[in-house]
């Protein structure tokens, strides 16, 4: 391009410097003095080419400017189709726009640690039912640590909460137990102070924590003298060692921020394996990959390591009926594994929005064809005055492109709000800091530039290609492509049904499944019951009836229970049947979720007694072990029999005991299943868990008084941390939150895409209506009837209708086939659900059919025969 302008500039100055020749020599002057003064004349050759060049830009400049210019008062013509299409636009740039921006902080930025890249989590794998992941052992960890010496600072850790003592009043503090070399893994200086050092972890080694610059400058005023200082945690000294500095955080894998690490305890119980908890998966592992060692490498070094642990341990890596379990080491970047969970949930909502603003450029399209089209005798006349395809395309693009702009600018008006919106959906979804990192940034900001440009290319294509193909003074064959624009018409329209439809359905089918879910008996009874946690600090079995029996004393209590945290949700854990010995036919299978309660849980959340009795407080410690099962156990281990007085032997570790069975009670369905599961009750007095949930029935229609809760309690242990005080039905909608986040994102877009097609639907008939008024009211004026006037207008519109809800139902089945394998409890689409997402289209489509043809039914014909 450059090349052939250059040449043009030459042949233009050569024809002017041989015009001046000719002028000259016909002067009277010879030749040589002829192109001397024409020379002179023409001055620097340079500075010609450069004046050119600069006219010719300056040419540009003023054409583009006038193409814009001419662009927008043709779109201020048309105010209100103006304003919709704007609308329309942004709408999708917004959703898109916001939901990137949530992808951008799940899944595309760095995490904000020292050289991240080579940040990597070590997990178990077992293979023998499809791959499941979990969290190593502590001893494979030493035994890694030992063998792979390109795994730098190999380290793990678990989360909990803390009691801090020493305020006003005791706190909850959510923390971390961590190896000595976690905090120097991730590559943090402390801000003040020092990190833990090997040793510090150890039996008989005195307390150390190191807290947050959070904790520090709201409990401790900012005040750098804290370090070396003690705080009273979970009711014993400990010394703060360090502070961390401002921007550290490690929420990555918590919903709530971690605020203090104190030393995980290496004692024997942990370290050895055949002590209690060693085999017990509890913690995160983490490790940073030593310079030049490739993820692959370090793959491959674990496997074998894997193989070795097999191998010297085989007792370990076999299920009850001695069968290898598939058990190998792997390895993943740590963003992988902090957001692996979401990463299908954020690109479900990330292809929503994408179809939703296809809708809208489709809708747009519309919109810039029904004008542009008006301005065919104008589009003929330019093209026989020398405009070329290029030259019309620009046009068509200067008007997009204005559209485009005001819409982006709308949609960041939008994304600003939605931000706001979507810290709140994600809070129990994403972990606690990628919230935070949800922002308007300069990614985000280029992301809707980039859309916002596809945008405008997209609907200033499909009619600019149209109207482009229009030659000089061919009006006539200009109408002839008529039925063809028509057909390309009711193809888009049955592209946006289709992916309406779609989504409709989807989204139907979220909203009704968890509506299916939430009114299945759950088996308790949610409402008036407030619930607080708490952490026990020394003998739970001592303290926690005193708490009881204080709280019930409350007036206005009806009955009060502790449970473990795990409340409704699964825990599974492996039992045996002491009558069938180790039946190795059923072992494998034998799981049952298991709860940690006292007496009254049952008459608190109103799970009914079938046969048998409940616990009493002389099911102690003192007294023999027993155990209460629901229903779905009896009768999946017992069939056709009575369980009571048979014994199991069940739980983990130091938990493993021989119970008797006393009681069956009622099922109660986990949060997000259809169907009930064995479930194992054990005494509080019997087993110790220091994490509890304090239960509080009232008898009367208001909560129980939480000042009242907290002093009764305080009376007893006066500091005693309480803390997540709110109703069950809370905790029951938190647990269900990511499903009905999803449901109400999809529904959202679901509507918007519906407001669009159906816009859409209505623009197009508006206008082929408009354009056939003429023979509308020829046909009319010969004896044509309401409905054949309805029939000519509406027939290809249903068509692509029809066509269009076919292939979105069909792709609506596909989709929610995929989506019951990424989400629990998303139901099968119902015919029932089809027939109503048809319906529903069906009728606006209708409706956006007659509107317009009615009204031009409504015109005098004669009125209008007599226009030319």
């Amino acid at each position: 391009m450059a090349r052939a302008i250059a040449r043009d500039f030459d042949d233009e100055l050569r024809f002017h410097t041989e015009m001046r020749v000719d002028a000259n020599i016909r002067a009277g002057m010879s030749r040589p003095d002829a192109e001397a003064e024409a020379s002179r004349h023409m001055g620097s050759t340079l500075r010609v080419k450069e004046d050119m060049r600069e006219a010719r830009v300056m040419c540009w400049i003023q054409s583009v400017a006038g193409d814009f210019h001419y662009g927008a008062r043709l779109l201020t013509r048309r105010p209100l189709v103006t304003a919709l299409a704007v609308l329309t636009l942004s709408l999708g740039i917004g959703a898109n726009a916001t939901i990137f921006s949530l992808l951008n902080a799940a899944l595309f930025q760095p995490l904000p640690l020292p050289d991240p890249d080579r940040l990597v989590a070590i997990v178990d794998v077992f293979t023998v039912d499809g791959r499941n992941e979990a969290g190593p052992t502590i001893p494979e960890l030493i035994d890694v640590r030992k063998m792979s010496p390109n795994l730098e600072g190999l380290s793990f850790f678990d989360t909990r909460d803390f009691e801090l003592s020493g305020g006003d009043e005791p706190v909850r503090a959510f923390g971390a137990r961590v190896d000595a070399l976690f905090l120097s893994a991730l590559g943090v200086r402390p801000a003040y102070g020092r990190f833990f050092q090997q040793g510090e972890n150890l039996p008989g080694q005195d307390r150390v924590a190191v807290i947050t610059d959070g904790l520090w400058r709201r409990n401790f005023g900012s005040d750098p003298a804290v370090v070396g200082r003690n705080l009273v945690l979970n009711g014993v000294p400990t010394t703060v060692l360090g502070i961390l500095p401002t921007d550290f955080s490690f929420d990555y894998a918590s919903f709530e921020p971690i605020e203090i690490f104190v030393p995980f305890p290496m004692n024997d119980t942990y370290t050895q394996r055949s002590a209690p908890f060693a085999n017990v998966r509890r913690v995160t592992a983490i490790a940073r990959l030593k310079q030049g060692y490739e993820m692959q490498m370090a793959a491959t070094e674990l496997q074998a390591i894997s193989q070795v642990l097999k191998k010297d341990h085989p007792e370990l890596y076999r299920n009850a009926e001695g069968n290898d379990i598939g058990f190998s080491m792997d390895i993943m970047p740590l963003k992988q594994a902090i957001t692996g969970r979401t990463r299908p949930t954020l690109m479900l909502l990330f292809a929503a929005v994408g179809l939703v603003l296809l809708i809208a450029c489709m809708n747009t399209a519309q919109f810039l064809l029904s004008q542009w089209i008006e301005r065919e005798p104008e589009v003929a006349i330019r093209g026989a005055l020398g405009a070329g395809r290029l030259r019309l395309f620009r046009q068509f693009f200067a008007e997009t492109l204005i559209l485009a702009v005001l819409a982006g600018i709308a949609g960041l008006v939008q994304v600003i709000w939605l931000i706001r919106a979507l810290r709140t959906f994600f809070a129990d979804a994403v972990p606690v800091v990628l919230i935070g990192r949800i922002e308007v940034d300069g990614w985000v900001l280029a992301f809707t530039a980039v859309i916002a440009l596809g945008t405008t290319i997209a609907c200033a294509f499909f009619p600019a290609f149209h109207l482009a193909r229009l030659q000089p003074a061919l009006k006539e064959a200009a109408r002839g492509l008529a039925s063809g624009r028509s057909r390309s018409r009711h193809t888009l329209i049955g592209i946006e049904v289709a992916i309406s439809a779609l989504l409709l359905v989807i989204a139907s089918l979220l909203i009704q499944s968890i509506r299916e879910l939430q009114n299945v008996p759950a088996g308790y009874l949610a409402d008036g019951v407030l619930t607080l946690r708490m952490r026990i600090q020394g003998s739970g079995p001592t303290v926690l009836p005193q708490y009881l029996e204080r709280v019930a004393a409350i007036p206005g209590v009806d009955s009060v229970a502790v449970a473990d945290p795990s409340l409704l949700g699964p825990a599974n854990v492996p039992f045996s049947i002491e009558s069938r010995g180790n039946d190795a036919a059923t072992l494998s299978q034998q799981f049952a979720h298991y709860r940690i309660v006292s007496p009254d849980y049952f008459n608190t959340l109103r799970i009914p007694l079938v046969e048998g009795r409940t616990f009493t407080n002389q099911d102690s410690g003192g007294g023999p072990p027993v155990v209460i099962v629901n229903q779905e156990m009896a009768r999946r281990f017992w069939p056709g029999r009575n369980p009571i007085g048979d014994r199991i032997r069940a739980g983990v570790g130091p938990r493993a005991a021989t119970m008797t069975i006393v009681g069956i009670v009622g099922n109660v369905l986990p949060i997000l299943r259809e169907a009930a599961e064995p479930q194992i009750y054990v005494s509080y007095l019997q087993q110790n868990e220091p994490n509890q949930f304090l239960l509080v029935r009232s008898s009367t229609s208001n909560f129980v008084d939480i000042a009242a809760i907290k002093k009764a309690i305080r009376s007893v242990r006066p500091e005693q941390a309480m803390f997540s005080i709110q109703p069950l039905t809370a905790v029951v909608g938190r647990a269900t939150s990511d499903p009905r986040m999803i449901a109400g994102l999809l529904g959202a877009f679901a509507s918007l895409a519906l407001f669009m097609s159906v816009t859409g639907v209505y623009t197009v008939v508006s206008y082929l209506t408009s354009r056939r008024t003429k023979e509308i009211a020829i046909r009319v004026a010969v004896g044509a009837k309401t409905r054949d006037v309805l029939r000519l207008v509406g027939t290809q519109t249903l068509i692509a209708t029809f066509a269009g809800l076919g292939f979105g139902l069909v792709g609506s089945i596909a989709s929610a086939a995929a989506l019951q394998r990424t989400l629990a409890g998303v139901m099968r689409v119902e015919p029932l659900t089809l027939v109503l997402v048809s319906g529903l289209y069906l009728a606006v489509v209708i409706s956006a059919i007659c509107v317009p043809a009615l009204k031009a039914l409504r015109v005098d014909p004669s009125t209008v025969l007599r226009i030319d």
